[in-house]
């Protein structure tokens, strides 16, 4: 489950944020915006990955999307003044800008280069959303778990320079989030690649050994 949404900003909406903006940190695991929560800012990030979560009634956690800088979080709920639809969680960790919602929607509402670029924002999301349906009825897990993997190693892998081996900050259970699987089968998929040579785990990292095996798993 892949997210290709971009952070079109105008140099109002940016400003907004630089000049305004306080400057929050957040460590690797800590939640940034919490799922329910009623809202009364709005983040941008500047360093760091953030992964948007949806948790069900039954607690279990569906991974929505990757945030990165300079993208916003939380601009939704910020301007319809309704409860987070979702929390985003730090992956590493996570330096962000945050202003008022009333200012964001004093913005929006007084410029229209502020406005096109939130409504670029949402609608960007929305496709990415509508994406991720068709995936996961028309992949395999196994599919979908070689794909997002491919995705997730340039933007949050860390290369072993010596090996060429990417580190990823994932759990087993993040993955089966990000691709809408049980972590059971995403435990079978992994043990498959892993016996392929392709991956191996530890405590809360999946390391990629064979970006090329893997990309024959993916479909394309």
């Amino acid at each position: 489950m892949t997210d290709a949404s971009t952070a079109t900003t105008s140099s109002t909406l940016d400003g907004l944020f630089t000049e305004h903006g306080s400057t929050l940190r957040f460590t690797a695991g800590q939640t940034i915006i919490r799922q329910g929560d009623l809202s009364d800012h709005v983040l941008a990030l500047r360093t760091g990955a953030a992964k948007v979560v949806l948790r069900g009634e039954d607690d279990a956690e569906i991974v929505l999307a990757l945030r990165e800088p300079p993208e916003i979080i939380g601009e939704q709920a910020a301007l319809t003044g309704g409860p987070r639809f979702s929390s985003v969680v730090a992956l590493t960790d996570v330096t962000a800008l945050a202003v008022p919602a009333a200012a964001l929607r004093d913005l929006v509402e007084a410029d229209t280069d502020a406005a096109l670029a939130i409504y670029r924002i949402v609608a960007g999301r929305h496709r990415d959303s509508e994406r991720a349906r068709v995936e996961l009825a028309s992949r395999t897990v196994a599919q979908r778990a070689a794909a997002q993997l491919l995705a997730l190693a340039p933007r949050i892998g860390a290369v072993d320079e010596t090996t060429g081996a990417v580190r990823l900050p994932l759990t087993q259970q993040d993955l089966a989030g990000w691709v809408g699987a049980s972590r059971e089968a995403i435990v079978r998929t992994l043990r498959q690649m892993r016996d392929d040579g392709i991956v191996t785990t530890e405590r809360a990292t999946i390391i990629i050994h064979d970006l090329e095996a893997l990309r024959v798993k993916a479909p394309t």
